[in-house]
């Protein structure tokens, strides 16, 4: 090599060296965990420009996006009072009272309000009753039957959009000549009463964790297909073993007797 090409390559070996690092490019996963943390923060799933905007701070854990959602909950009283409403209507497949909203601790993110909710339908069997006919009257257009309170009560407690989301899937695969819901409580990626985003088996386990959400052991949620990233799916199986992320969608919010 001649002089004047070693001279040529040393100064370009500066001045690359010079140069400032290349913006990290946002993977697959990254996205998976903005979609995830909007979810289990707000409730919803984010918009395209959601996650144009926040993919701009580089990666980030869903623990580290959660917090994110949970200092801006704690500075806007109008979003908190938003997401509490949606967690409580998700919960109970009623729009929540003004006490219920007032609980709300300041920061408190979906997720968590949606738990509280399920911990006091496990402790208040004849309201998870009337939460399980909800779910019912929205899908069948009936109250359930006893045998199926008697199918809901025997397992954890649940929210009334899991519920209706099982409902659902149960009532598409049994058509027709349906009788009374039996079998594993399963749903569906797609149904019609979930916002649900597809998360990677990598990130629904981190944000499950992120969300303090059980179970706590992978291997037995695996072998069982309990793929499904929500307050109260302890016990719901993913069809088709596809981990997502979910909250209620907001088509069921308007029928009158469902309120009931």
């Amino acid at each position: 090599m001649s002089m004047k090409h070693v001279c040529v390559a040393a100064l370009l070996v500066v001045a690359a060296s010079s140069l400032p690092p290349a913006p990290h490019a946002q993977s697959a996963q990254d996205d998976e965990r903005i979609a995830a943390s909007f979810v289990l923060a707000l409730g919803r799933t984010p918009a395209a420009a959601d996650v144009e905007q926040w993919a701009k701070d580089g990666p980030r854990s869903v623990a580290d996006l959660i917090g994110r959602h949970r200092e801006a909950l704690r500075h806007d009283a109008a979003a908190g009072r938003q997401v509490a409403f949606k967690a409580g209507q998700d919960a109970f497949g009623r729009a929540p009272d003004e006490d219920e909203i007032r609980r709300l601790s300041v920061g408190e993110i979906y997720s968590e309000i949606v738990q509280r909710h399920v911990r006091q339908l496990a402790g208040d069997r004849a309201e998870y009753e009337r939460v399980v006919h909800r779910a019912y009257r929205l899908h069948l257009q009936r109250d359930a039957y006893a045998v199926e309170i008697d199918y809901w009560k025997a397992r954890p407690a649940t929210s009334f959009v899991l519920l209706a989301a099982c409902v659902e899937n149960w009532a598409r695969r049994n058509q027709p000549g349906l009788m009374a819901t039996a079998g594993v409580p399963s749903v569906s990626v797609n149904s019609p009463y979930l916002a649900a985003v597809r998360l990677s088996p990598a990130v629904a386990a981190e944000a499950r964790a992120a969300a303090g959400l059980p179970p706590a052991d992978a291997a037995f949620a695996a072998a069982l297909g309990r793929h499904v990233v929500a307050p109260g799916a302890a016990a719901i199986a993913s069809v088709g073993g596809i981990h997502f992320a979910a909250a209620g969608e907001t088509l069921y919010g308007s029928t009158p007797d469902q309120l009931r």
